[in-house]
């Protein structure tokens, strides 16, 4: 009689993703083998199809990221959920020197229990990942559905290291630095940069900068009435030919426009302005790659290796937090500037990949809305001012202005 093999060949797959997801590790401990054990019992803890998404993800670089991998509790023991004993009898017996004295959510290295997002992010993403919570927290993404939830007393969350970012504390100052990560800097530019006769950054006048604003910044006709429907977007003439992966389905008749964003190569802007609409916004190589958000693509931004994403977050009533977050493989280098007379900002900040920062809060404007405006720098690989390479902003190759409306 022929033996069924459907069992035995889902095991060999499950064992083929376990192992590749091994080798793309980060983490190198002194007793490679005792870990390796240690990881064979940790991922016992997921389906199949969640260890499949994991894979996709980690092997793809943050390029297949859209799903969500769900993993095993937090909180069990040795013996508990995650831990089970139903696959693998070869690790079983390995396991036996040391059984009773491991955690699975610890590795060599690693000096207590911690949570899986936290695990799976320093075992594939960064490695030299240090919460402080004075400093920033590890939250998921507004793309991440699964989230965090509680079943049984246990907490179950996504796994998914490209669903987390961390997030800076808002509270901190322009001239604070965090060194959570290797090479991970987020500091002031220098000190008193731009001239402030300038304004803008742009060094050579303010009156490029002048002119950059008001292109961007929409008069009162362009702009629909609060509360109103907007335009259906004219398409962007940059956008490719052939559809996303995640088109932007017709503008809700709710939709407001909050921002707009134009791209600029040094002085020439590239491209039409974009109106910004809903909770947030993928630009570039994240665009297509995550649920739920306004898609804004084009092959230059491809070209450039841009990925950041806009995100709106309601914190109290009629007031909202826009917040930045860098998910490429480039650092950004950001700077805020209000058409307030008392909120000029000379700070120049370098955005690590992987981080994400308040930049702006709507539902806070004091007077006259068309006199109060606050524009956003966005310098995508390059620096100018003080410490960077470039003197002025307008020297930039890769540039993203948004304005807050």
């Amino acid at each position: 009689m022929p033996i069924d093999c459907g069992f035995w060949c889902l095991l060999s797959e499950r064992r083929r993703f376990v192992e590749r997801l091994w080798r793309r590790r980060l983490l190198v401990t002194a007793d490679e083998r005792r870990a390796h054990r240690r990881f064979m019992r940790l991922m016992r803890g997921f389906d199949s199809e969640d260890l499949d998404v994991l894979r996709k993800a980690v092997e793809s670089s943050g390029h297949e990221i859209k799903q969500c991998a769900p993993g095993p509790p937090m909180d069990v023991d040795s013996d508990g959920a995650g831990c089970s004993k139903g696959h693998g009898g070869q690790e079983e017996e390995e396991e036996e020197d040391d059984k009773g004295q491991e955690d699975c959510g610890l590795i060599p290295q690693i000096d207590r229990p911690m949570s899986m997002p936290y695990l799976c992010c320093k075992m594939w993403r960064w490695k030299e990942l240090q919460v402080d919570a004075a400093l920033h927290r590890l939250d998921p993404m507004p793309w991440c559905r699964f989230g965090r939830v509680t079943i049984n007393n246990a907490t179950v969350s996504c796994c998914n290291p490209y669903h987390y970012a961390l997030w800076i504390r808002p509270e901190l100052s322009s001239n604070s630095e965090e060194q959570s990560l290797s090479g991970g800097v987020m500091a002031n530019g220098g000190t008193i940069w731009p001239p402030e006769t300038t304004r803008f950054g742009d060094g050579e006048s303010s009156s490029f900068g002048l002119e950059r604003r008001r292109a961007l910044a929409a008069s009162d006709t362009d702009l629909p009435p609060s509360g109103s429907p907007p335009p259906v977007p004219v398409p962007d003439s940059l956008e490719a030919s052939t559809p996303m992966a995640h088109e932007l389905p017709v503008v809700h008749s709710q939709a407001v426009v909050w921002a707009r964003l134009a791209r600029y190569e040094r002085k020439n802007r590239v491209g039409d302005v974009i109106n910004l609409i809903g909770q947030f916004v993928a630009v570039g190589k994240l665009a297509g790659t995550v649920f739920d958000g306004q898609d804004v693509r084009s092959d230059w931004d491809l070209q450039n290796h841009t990925s950041f994403s806009l995100i709106r977050q309601r914190e109290q009533e009629n007031i909202e937090d826009v917040w930045l977050y860098n998910s490429g493989d480039r650092p950004l280098f950001i700077n805020v500037t209000s058409s307030l007379a008392n909120h000029k900002s000379e700070a120049i900040r370098r955005l690590s990949p992987g981080y994400c920062i308040r930049v702006h809060r709507l539902g806070l404007t004091v007077g006259d809305p068309a006199n109060s405006m606050t524009f956003l720098t966005i310098s995508v690989g390059t620096g100018w001012g003080v410490n960077y390479q470039l003197v002025y902003v307008s020297d930039t190759p890769c540039r993203y202005e948004i304005c807050f409306t």
